[in-house]
C-alpha cells in the first residue's frame, strides 16, 4: 500500500504519550485514564495505532460484530400501542403508519381484548409487527387470527410472572416449520432497573441460550432455533459505550451460536430492538428528552440494529402520551434515517481505537458474568437470579446517589429545572425480577422533596 504521508514522521505511543503529559503541565496522568464506577471499567482517553486490534472483519462475517447487513445499515422505525380502548388503539395504530412508523408494537393494558377490532385495516404484509405476550390465552387469541402472517414476532418473555421456560414447550410446536421470533430477550427491561452495560449483556446472552437449549430440546436445529430469538436492548445516555454494548452483543451471541455447529451463517444473526426509554427523561423537561432521545437512538444506529424504539418521554405518565411526544419520537428515527442517512453506512465507528477496545473490555466483562452464570444453572436458576438481582440494585443505588450529589448531571432533573409548574406524574405500576423501573427524576424528587 503506498504511504501518501511520508512528509510526517511516524511517532511513537512513547513519544505521543510523553507529549500529551507534557500538555498537562504537571496535573496528575491518572486524569488521562476513565474509570467508570457504574459500568466497572477502566480504560484510557485516548489510544495509539500500536493499541489497535489487528483484524479485517467484514460486515457480514463471523464474529458478525459488525453485523450481518451488507448493503445498508437499514432499521425499522417502531411505535408502541398500548391497549386500553381498541378503537383507540387501531386509530393510534393507523395514524403512526401515516407519519412513518413501518413497525407496530402491541400491548394490552386490559384483559380480553377485542383484537379484531384492534388490528382492522392494518395490512401486516406490508409492515413488520410485533405483539406483546403476557398470558397464553392471549397468544392462542393473536396466533388463530395471525398465523398466516409472515412478518409477525411475538415477545414472549419466559422471565415475566405469567411464562416459565417450561412453556415453551406447548408454544413450539407452532414454529417448526415457519420460524417466527417469539422468545424475547427483555434485557432492555433490567438496563431500566439500573443494570450497567455487561449485566445487561450477561443477563441477555444467558437468558438466549436457555431459550437456544429448550428449542433444541424440542426438537429444533440448532438454525431454527435460532430464528426464534430476538433481543431487546436499552438504550443509555453514555453516546459510545451505549453502542459498544451493541456491538459486543453481536460478536458474543455468534460465539454461543457457533457452539452448536450450524449449517447457515445467517444462524449467527443477533436480530435486535433498541428501545429508547424513561430511565433519564424529565416529565417537565420534554425539549431536553428530545436531545436525549436523539443521540440514544444515534448510538443503536451507529451500532447497527434491526429496530428503533423511540417511546414518547410521557408515555409511562398519569397523562399518559402526548401527540407532540408521540410524533417526535417517530420523527427523530424519520430524519436520522432520511435527512442524516444513517442508514447508509454499515458500523461507522468500526475501526476506531477506541471503540474497538471499550467494545473488547465490555466483551470480556460480560462473558466472564454469562460463563459463571452457565456454569452454575443458567439465569433461570433462583439462586443465580436472586444473586443477579443484588448485583443489579447496588448498580442502581449508585445511579441515585450519583443524581442526587450532583455527580451525574440530568438538565431538567437535577440542574436548571424548568419554572413551569407541570401537572403530571409517572405511572409505571409494572415491576421486573421483582423490581420496578428506575426513574431517576422520581428518585431525585423523593429523595429532596
Amino acid at each position: 500500500m503506498t504511504d501518501f504521508f511520508t512528509e510526517f514522521e511516524k511517532i511513537t505511543k512513547d513519544e505521543w504519550v510523553s507529549k500529551i503529559e507534557a500538555d498537562l503541565k504537571g496535573k496528575d496522568p491518572a486524569l488521562l485514564y476513565v474509570t467508570d464506577e457504574i459500568e466497572d471499567i477502566y480504560f484510557s482517553s485516548y489510544y495509539h495505532n500500536e493499541d489497535a486490534i489487528k483484524e479485517t472483519e467484514l460486515p457480514g462475517n463471523f464474529p458478525n460484530k459488525r453485523g450481518m447487513n451488507k448493503p445498508n445499515n437499514n432499521f425499522n422505525n417502531g411505535k408502541l400501542i398500548l391497549i386500553g380502548n381498541e378503537s383507540s388503539a387501531n386509530k393510534q395504530a393507523l395514524n403512526a403508519l401515516n407519519i412513518g412508523a413501518d413497525l407496530l408494537i402491541f400491548k394490552a393494558e386490559k384483559q380480553d381484548v377485542n383484537w379484531i377490532e384492534v388490528l382492522k385495516e392494518i395490512q401486516f404484509e406490508f409492515i413488520q409487527a410485533q405483539f406483546v405476550i403476557q398470558s397464553k390465552n392471549e397468544f392462542d387469541a393473536l396466533f388463530t387470527i395471525l398465523k398466516e402472517e409472515a412478518n409477525i414476532q411475538y415477545n414472549i418473555d419466559f422471565h415475566s410472572d405469567n411464562f416459565q421456560l417450561e412453556d415453551i414447550d406447548e408454544l413450539v410446536k407452532n414454529f417448526k416449520e415457519k420460524q417466527q421470533r417469539f422468545c424475547a430477550v427483555n434485557g432492555f427491561k433490567i438496563q431500566q432497573l439500573g443494570a450497567n452495560a455487561w449485566q445487561e449483556l450477561a443477563f441477555s446472552l444467558s437468558t438466549a441460550h436457555e431459550y437456544l437449549v429448550k428449542l433444541m430440546e424440542n426438537g429444533f436445529s440448532i438454525d431454527e432455533a435460532s430464528a426464534c430469538i430476538t433481543f431487546n436492548i436499552g438504550m443509555g445516555s453514555n453516546y459510545f459505550l451505549e453502542t459498544t454494548k451493541l456491538r459486543a452483543l453481536k460478536q458474543l451471541w455468534s460465539k454461543v451460536v457457533r457452539a452448536y455447529s450450524p449449517e447457515h451463517s445467517c444462524s449467527y444473526n443477533c436480530h435486535i430492538s433498541a428501545v429508547v426509554t424513561h430511565m433519564n427523561k424529565s416529565l417537565k423537561d420534554p425539549h431536553t428528552n428530545l436531545l436525549r432521545q436523539t443521540t440514544e437512538a444515534m448510538s443503536a444506529i451507529n451500532a447497527g440494529i434491526d429496530n428503533l424504539i423511540i417511546l414518547p418521554y410521557d408515555i409511562f405518565s398519569d397523562n399518559g402520551e402526548s401527540e407532540l411526544a408521540g410524533r417526535m419520537a417517530l420523527n427523530i428515527s424519520s430524519i436520522l434515517c432520511e435527512e442524516s442517512y444513517l442508514n447508509n453506512v454499515i458500523d461507522p465507528l468500526g475501526g476506531s481505537y477506541s471503540i474497538e477496545k471499550i467494545t473488547e473490555i465490555l466483551g470480556k466483562k460480560a462473558w466472564k458474568e454469562f460463563q459463571q452464570m452457565d456454569s452454575n444453572g443458567g439465569i433461570f436458576s433462583e439462586s443465580i437470579l436472586t444473586n443477579f438481582t443484588k448485583s443489579i440494585h447496588s448498580k442502581r443505588a449508585l445511579r441515585i446517589n450519583n443524581v442526587n450529589e450532583g455527580e451525574t448531571i440530568i438538565i431538567g432533573v437535577n440542574i436548571y429545572p424548568p419554572l413551569k409548574v407541570t401537572h403530571n406524574e409517572w405511572n409505571l405500576n409494572s415491576t421486573y425480577l421483582g423490581v420496578d423501573p428506575l426513574i431517576l427524576e422520581k428518585e431525585y424528587k423523593t429523595v429532596t422533596a
